[in-house]
């Protein structure tokens, strides 16, 4: 599942995952929920005992669609093969149309089994429509922005998935707002264009982002659904200014705080209607930051040229954004490294960096990791900790087996930093979140080559680039242990304007 929702969030096409009854199939659900939380479109089918042993204990035999129906958008127990054919019609459709998301299709034995008729030269996948916004609304947002002293742009992952990201950024251009990019959004607008306001957030924000933010007076957020790591306390958020939410899904508007004015479209459709009325109009803001946002940028940023050791897991981002190119998709799942990777890692490019944003999913890193670089043929690097990556650590040997270019880094601390981080700030104590033996007894290294990877343990940060380069020229997948000093926190907090920084 991770690896099909990874394949569809690089490429943009659809990938279909498969697994066996009982266990197999509910495995499925972390994945079922990590896609459609994240509006990832994909089709999950799972086997199931024969008809007649469906609800009597048979082995194996659990009620899947049952269990996947609150994290699907939806989901199909097929009884009869004659509604095959249409009820896979019914999932592609499902999966895509409106706001996308994960269908599950349970597919009993006997079923699977059956011969029916099917003519596929005869199949037409069914048709749909995005909505198109009120074009009312649309005059009514360029008025509202115009009336704005510093109105700020908002671009979510929904414009990601729309394909607008470009269009996104030419009508900022053309209104001059500074853009900020919510999570799921990174790498929508060129890290070192003039109006990248970098992201807001009490977690993966950043300084120039909350600045920014909190001197806006209008928020025009598209794609987006103001979910609570981004917006942090509500009422800090809202006061003071006010929102033009765009979304595809209406139940998304209005859900978090009301809107000023909601506009219920496609994102790719409203940006075209907002862009052409906004030239109709052809008035720029003169908002206070915008002129100063290349120098804001500079000012603002995190320091990463730690020269610590042990190495400082800031340095190794700063390596990391040095060392790869724009042929990478990098991957990120939990905890305190992801975190880090939110905030530090410069990407330019739409679908290059792929966290599990609303699901937060231990494990995700490395078969997502799998799954862009065989939809893309790029490099595929998984970014995480010490503990994240034993969680699916197995997929590497498929890496390996089927030579599929992915670098896992491990940003070693030795701990479940982003949980003691929280204990200490909440409770004033940590438990059960060290294991000091990640950086000594658990040898990574072996554990890659007995996967046929390559692997290599880095313990001087000025060594971190000629590890990677030996990653990518040894032909194989490969598994690169940073060992980073275990007592580094996070910037965070509860609300943009209490976000506590550390320096070391």
């Amino acid at each position: 599942m991770h690896a099909a929702g990874g394949h569809f969030r690089a490429s943009g096409k659809m990938a279909v995952a498969l697994a066996t009854s009982g266990p197999g199939a509910t495995n499925f659900v972390t994945g079922v929920y990590t896609c459609n939380i994240d509006s990832i479109p994909l089709i999950a089918i799972t086997g199931q005992a024969v008809t007649a042993q469906l609800g009597k204990d048979a082995f194996q035999c659990v009620d899947m669609a049952k269990i996947c129906e609150p994290v699907a958008k939806k989901t199909y127990c097929i009884t009869d093969p004659c509604k095959v054919a249409d009820t896979f019609r019914d999932a592609f459709f499902t999966a895509r149309e409106g706001k996308p998301g994960a269908v599950v299709i349970d597919l009993p034995l006997d079923v699977q089994n059956a011969d029916i008729d099917f003519d596929p030269s005869a199949y037409k996948p069914m048709a749909f429509e995005t909505p198109a916004p009120d074009a009312g609304e649309i005059a009514e947002a360029i008025k509202m922005i115009n009336a704005a002293k510093n109105p700020l742009m908002l671009m979510g992952g929904g414009v990601v998935l729309a394909g607008a990201t470009q269009a996104c950024v030419r009508l900022a251009e053309t209104l001059n707002m500074p853009v900020i990019t919510t999570y799921m959004a990174k790498g929508g607008i060129p890290v070192n264009h003039p109006l990248n306001a970098g992201h807001a957030g009490i977690q993966v924000g950043q300084p120039i982002g909350n600045k920014v933010f909190l001197d806006s007076d209008l928020v025009l957020g598209i794609g987006c659904r103001f979910t609570d790591r981004h917006t942090g306390a509500i009422d800090v958020y809202t006061q003071g200014r006010r929102f033009i939410h765009v979304n595809i899904d209406p139940s998304e508007i209005g859900k978090i705080f009301p809107a000023d004015l909601g506009i219920v479209a496609d994102a790719k459709k409203a940006i075209a209607a907002l862009q052409a009325e906004a030239e109709k109009n052809g008035k720029k803001s003169t908002h206070v930051d915008a002129a100063a946002l290349p120098d804001l940028r500079k000012e603002l940023a995190r320091k990463t040229d730690y020269d610590a050791k042990p190495i400082n897991p800031h340095r190794v981002f700063a390596e990391l954004n040095k060392f790869f190119d724009g042929d990478t998709v990098f991957t990120t799942g939990c905890g305190i490294t992801q975190i880090w990777s939110g905030q530090l890692q410069d990407i330019d490019t739409p679908r290059a960096y792929l966290p599990s944003g609303g699901a937060g999913c231990l494990g995700y890193d490395i078969p997502a990791a799998f799954g862009a670089a065989v939809a893309t043929g790029k490099r595929g690097v998984a970014v995480m900790g010490d503990f994240g990556f034993t969680f699916h650590v197995q997929e590497l040997a498929v890496c390996a087996k089927n030579k599929i270019p992915v670098i896992v880094v491990i940003v070693n601390n030795a701990y479940l930093g982003l949980i003691r981080q929280n204990q200490r700030g909440a409770y004033g104590y940590e438990y059960a979140v060290e294991m000091a033996e990640n950086q000594g007894m658990i040898d990574y290294v072996k554990v890659a080559e007995g996967f046929a990877c390559y692997g290599e343990r880095v313990f001087d940060a000025d060594d971190i680039p000629a590890a990677l380069d030996r990653a990518v020229k040894s032909g194989k997948p490969a598994v690169i242990d940073i060992v980073c000093d275990p007592k580094v926190d996070c910037s965070m907090g509860t609300a943009l304007n209490n976000v506590k920084e550390f320096v070391y």
